[in-house]
């Protein structure tokens, strides 16, 4: 089993390994929340989705996350038990049940979502006008190489990627590419701090 691992990672090419390491060091080198790191990674990704979509319904969340109302709904009930988020009746029809993050919850995420700010900036002002051009180009040409594989793939729509950067939808741009960064880290490795 070693051998077969030691060997599948021989065969990473060169952008697999350079986006690990850059994805390594930007999103998972953390300084380490306990609150968020005890809990199981279903429970984290509804949290964070939550802190994102403050108020939606168990619907939403049960076709955000694709899982089951069922599923959201025992998620649900465990962060209640933690002190992390809190269920509330909409006031149109008491059968609708929204969720939002409690404020200590709150407080917690936003502590998380500062240090990754603080951790971009600090290496976007670490490099050179220069690099920072080079940067981008790089990013978007990559991006753009993405989006068509993905196209072809039939993962993407031809339309979203329209959407995703039209300016009049700026706040369903930022939820977007928060979920899946929210997606992302909800995957990582644990226990490797």
């Amino acid at each position: 089993m070693q051998d077969a691992r030691n060997n599948s990672s021989a065969n990473h090419s060169p952008l697999e390994l350079a986006l690990m390491w850059v994805i390594r060091l930007v999103m998972f080198e953390q300084k380490h929340i306990p609150e968020i790191e005890a809990l199981p990674l279903a429970q984290m990704r509804l949290l964070w989705t939550v802190f994102y979509n403050p108020d939606a319904t168990m619907k939403f969340f049960s076709e955000r996350l694709h899982v089951s109302q069922s599923t959201v709904t025992q998620l649900a009930e465990r962060l209640v038990r933690r002190g992390m988020i809190e269920r509330t009746h909409d006031t149109q029809d008491r059968r609708v049940v929204r969720l939002r993050v409690t404020r200590h919850a709150e407080a917690v995420l936003q502590t998380n979502v500062e240090q990754q700010h603080d951790t971009l900036n600090e290496i976007w002002t670490g490099l050179v006008p220069a690099e920072r051009e080079t940067v981008l180009l790089g990013l978007k040409a990559l991006g753009d190489s993405a989006w068509q594989v993905r196209l072809k793939q039939g993962m993407v729509q031809e339309t979203d990627q329209t959407a995703f950067f039209a300016k009049d939808a700026a706040q369903q741009n930022s939820l977007e590419a928060v979920q899946g960064v929210v997606d992302l880290m909800s995957r990582r490795v644990r226990g490797q701090a």
